[in-house]
């Protein structure tokens, strides 16, 4: 690593110790310092009621929140390298419209929270498998051939979600979809995360030993092939871990925009392309960013708002931002 690479991981190290900090300190019981301090590293009675808000409310959806941003973040990056395409998102092969037609059909049937995420996970994870399907149906192993079948089984989806939100009470399923669609990590547990922390701890490894192949497989087939890769076992090995992170992180918090775009984006502004450099600062910006629109989400109004709501409008911001930063470098 360079000194660049290094000087952005220390801070943003650095910003995700505070920010997960702060996450645990302010919402609709703020606290002070003082007293977060002595509810965390004392045992007194007196601070019985923060300790408990800390520990059972905010501890396990922080994590959620820094886990689901580090996997968005990683895979939109993973899917951008592997289709040589900066315009990718995590649910380029259809990962998320197929999590919520599961999540859909499991809330019309009246399933608890565990099997809401259940069915969003196998649904997200079988879509995926079903573009791959239709993508070896046309007999090309081109990457093009494969964004097109996620875009066919992604509409396919998606009407199927339509079909399904038909079906559903509109005084109260109806609502629940809706809700469920644009984000939340208002019922996240420490169940979700003793899942997320092995799939998300264990992908991030995987990844940075496997970076320079990533590297070598985003240059295309012929240049692995030069270079003695598999390229079509490496491709497939990372866009299914890619999608192991997607549907993960989609079935225990809902479908969240933006982040697998732009984060991305901006951790190549700072450090480029190489993947040894981008997935370490992937892996803590998407932390950060994930925890502060967390923090926004349940303490700019009094009600929560949909995390998609609020990564839509910080996420537009910033790339408009990125375009221009990269107008001016190319002037130059």
């Amino acid at each position: 690593m360079n000194k660049r690479t290094i000087i952005s991981l220390l801070v943003s190290v650095f910003c995700f110790v505070v920010i997960f900090a702060v996450a645990l300190m302010v919402g609709k019981y703020n606290m002070s310092i003082s007293d977060f301090f002595k509810a965390v590293f004392t045992s007194e009675e007196a601070f019985d009621t923060q300790r408990s808000i800390i520990v059972n409310l905010r501890l396990p959806r922080t994590i959620v929140a820094g886990l689901t941003g580090i996997a968005l973040s990683i895979s939109g990056l993973l899917y951008q390298e592997v289709f040589q395409n900066k315009l990718t998102s995590p649910d380029l092969l259809g990962v998320s419209s197929g999590a919520s037609v599961g999540a859909a059909i499991a809330l019309v049937l009246g399933l608890s929270s565990i099997f809401v995420s259940l069915f969003a996970f196998i649904t997200g994870v079988v879509t995926v498998l079903i573009t791959i399907l239709v993508s070896k149906i046309f007999k090309n192993g081109s990457s093009f051939t494969l964004i097109l079948a996620g875009i066919i089984v992604g509409g396919f989806m998606s009407a199927s979600l339509s079909l399904v939100k038909y079906f559903a009470d509109p005084t109260t399923t109806l609502a629940n979809i809706t809700y469920w669609l644009m984000g939340s990590f208002e019922n996240s547990t420490m169940n979700h995360v003793w899942i997320l922390l092995p799939v998300v701890g264990v992908s991030c490894i995987v990844l940075l030993v496997l970076s320079w192949r990533i590297n070598v497989v985003a240059l295309g087939q012929e240049e692995a092939q030069t270079k003695g890769i598999n390229y079509n076992f490496y491709k497939f090995l990372i866009i299914g871990i890619a999608t192991l992170l997607t549907a993960t992180s989609v079935a225990f918090s809902g479908v969240v925009s933006w982040i697998g775009l732009v984060i991305p984006h901006i951790v190549r502004l700072i450090v480029g392309r190489d993947t040894r450099r981008s997935i370490p600062l992937c892996i803590t910006f998407g932390g950060v960013f994930m925890i502060a629109v967390d923090i926004l989400a349940r303490t700019f109004t009094k009600s929560e708002m949909p995390l998609s709501a609020v990564t839509g409008i910080l996420g537009t911001v910033i790339f408009v931002i990125i375009i221009l930063i990269r107008r001016k470098e190319n002037a130059h």
